[in-house]
């Protein structure tokens, strides 16, 4: 007999794959089973896509866990999740499904197991609706070793969509996080460091896109580092990433080539979402908000930041936290409005 089995409803709030993500990652730490139905009900095609049951597939093996529905398209899952184990891995999503999400579903996991690991992980490196990997390196990282993890990630080959095949390289040394994160102001903007990239292009397109993010951090007399890069990568691609460095933090944003976009475009993208962050008081950007409710929600005292834009992916996030761990967290503010959020571990 498997006893209490937590019980979630996947189509719940943003409804996507970061409520099973979520979930894996916190089974596999609490050792607490779970089942999730509706896995992703409100998507276009519901049910397990191939870097879904990635996740799935990696998360039981480092825990040696039992799965229950772990097919393609499956909208049902059982979990039960056993030992944590360190090692060497290597997964192959198969598809240029991200490589990032999946890192970060078993990252906590190994993190806080007895021994060093190395995982290789084969998919998109540079996707829509996921980090990429620069922005991994640059920002989830910078953040995480704050708070007292500790990896590196290495980008082998990138991929973009369609082709992927990127391959990453993760180093994970065990550590547990004891710093609580307390950002109230993120200070005076000192610098914007950026990365334009190509793969399989002309470097034009990378100087293009560097000439577009630099007319438009000028007009803000913002000061500018932008290098340019050219990745090895079975398909063709191109992204800007730009990282604004403030006295007391940072945010991070980016844009992506497509077939039939002007590289300007994928420049304005990245300084547009930058721009609006500049407007408001947050102190890192909406998308790493959300992605620090884990490892802040496993760190004891209390963490508060400000994020720029409260989404619906960050509320569904911590519905998620708050069925596995003993974690009080307070939101102020409303959806789609800059807001405080407080992450309080019970102090005993």
């Amino acid at each position: 007999m498997h006893g209490d089995i937590i019980k979630i409803d996947g189509s719940l709030g943003e409804g996507g794959g970061q409520i099973l993500r979520t979930a894996l990652s916190l089974s596999a730490i609490t050792k607490k089973p779970f089942e999730i139905y509706n896995i992703r009900a409100n998507r276009k095609v519901p049910g397990l896509s191939y870097q879904h049951l990635q996740a799935v597939n990696s998360t039981a093996q480092i825990c040696n866990a039992e799965a229950v529905g772990n097919q393609l398209r499956s909208t049902d899952l059982k979990f039960y999740p056993g030992e944590t184990q360190a090692g060497t891995y290597h997964f192959n999503i198969g598809t240029a499904g991200s490589v990032s999400l999946v890192l970060q579903t078993i990252f906590y996991p190994l993190s806080l197991a007895n021994k060093p690991s190395s995982i290789t992980i084969i998919g998109g490196t540079h996707v829509t609706h996921s980090p990429c990997v620069d922005y991994l390196r640059q920002q989830w990282l910078h953040f995480l070793k704050k708070i007292g993890f500790d990896a590196e990630i290495q980008t082998l080959k990138a991929g973009f969509y369609p082709r992927g095949g990127g391959e990453i390289l993760i180093k994970i040394t065990p550590k547990s996080p004891k710093h609580p994160l307390q950002i109230e102001n993120r200070g005076n903007l000192i610098q914007v460091k950026g990365i334009s990239s190509v793969s399989n292009l002309d470097i034009n397109i990378a100087q293009r896109q560097q000439l577009q993010a630099k007319k438009r951090l000028l007009e803000h007399n913002i000061p500018h580092e932008i290098s340019l890069e050219e990745i090895p990568s079975f398909g063709k691609g191109t992204m800007l990433l730009l990282t604004g460095k403030f006295e007391h933090s940072q945010c991070c944003y980016f844009g992506l080539g497509a077939i039939g976009k002007r590289a300007e475009t994928v420049a304005d993208e990245a300084c547009n979402e930058f721009f609006c962050f500049l407007k408001t008081r947050g102190v890192i950007d909406e998308y790493l908000a959300d992605q620090l409710i884990i490892p802040l929600a496993l760190t004891k005292g209390t963490s508060q930041f400000i994020t720029p834009r409260i989404t619906q992916h960050l509320l569904t996030n911590i519905g998620i936290v708050k069925l596995f761990l003993p974690v009080t967290i307070d939101i102020s503010g409303n959806l789609s409005e800059e807001g405080c959020i407080k992450i309080m571990q019970p102090s005993n």
